[in-house]
């Protein structure tokens, strides 16, 4: 399976007019204070005029060093479905930067790495549409399992971490949701919900690394929720 051209295609140019309006709001929201201070400045003198003139500098190298990496960031994450076509799934880009894989795995906004369970058993691989959906029924599951560097079973700890130190992050989590004991059987809700996060730099954003890591973290995620249910019965 490969993802679809056309919502590649469409994401690309949705994406980038979210790239363009956020500068553009960043660049103008980090330069109305100055507007403010040209007024100030006029209206009065002495020291704060002085001051203002080494504000407006400082304010506008700022302005553009934020808007830099922001604008590097949101590049790397719009090439991202393209670059890793091969293996997401038909209907696993939209609109916005949630990208579904062939295994199951889904990638949403600050990366946090996802799967859920199917009502018919297994793994649901759902579409990009579908996944706020999932995640707002995440919300009213319990976390059973929770897993950080010091924390949780010592096997899945070590996975993880080999993990994050392929992907060359600085941290990582892992979560297990299931539903709570009191929560009422439901055929159209997920059984169970994994999710993976991992924080860093731009190496987060390498397609090439992500793309060797999905399927050790599918497999660590379904071990996870494994555990997790084995505990609770």
């Amino acid at each position: 399976m490969v993802g679809s051209l056309d919502s590649i295609d469409e994401f690309e140019r949705t994406f980038t007019k979210r790239i363009q309006f956020f500068i553009g709001s960043l660049v103008v929201g980090s330069l109305f204070p100055a507007g403010v201070l040209a007024y100030l400045f006029v209206a009065f003198s002495g020291t704060f005029r002085a001051w203002f003139l080494v504000y407006i500098p400082v304010e506008f190298v700022w302005t553009l060093v934020i808007a830099r990496w922001f604008g590097r960031r949101l590049k790397r994450v719009r090439a991202l479905p393209r670059a890793m076509r091969r293996r997401l799934a038909p209907s696993g880009v939209g609109k916005r930067p949630t990208f579904v894989f062939d295994n199951g795995l889904v990638v949403t906004s600050g990366f946090q790495y996802r799967m859920f369970g199917s009502p018919m058993g297994g793994t649901l691989i759902p579409t990009s549409e579908e996944v706020s959906g999932l995640e707002r029924g995440m919300m009213r599951m319990r976390p059973v399992l929770r897993i950080f560097r010091n924390h949780g079973p010592e096997s899945l700890r070590v996975r993880l971490n080999s993990i994050q130190k392929a992907l060359n992050a600085r941290f990582s989590s892992l979560l297990v949701f299931l539903p709570r004991p009191s929560s009422a059987p439901d055929a159209q809700r997920a059984p169970w919900v994994a999710s993976a996060s991992f924080t860093g730099g731009f190496s987060l954003l390498d397609p090439d690394r992500i793309l060797q890591q999905i399927d050790s973290l599918a497999a660590l995620l379904k071990d996870a929720v494994t555990m997790a249910r084995d505990n609770r019965a």
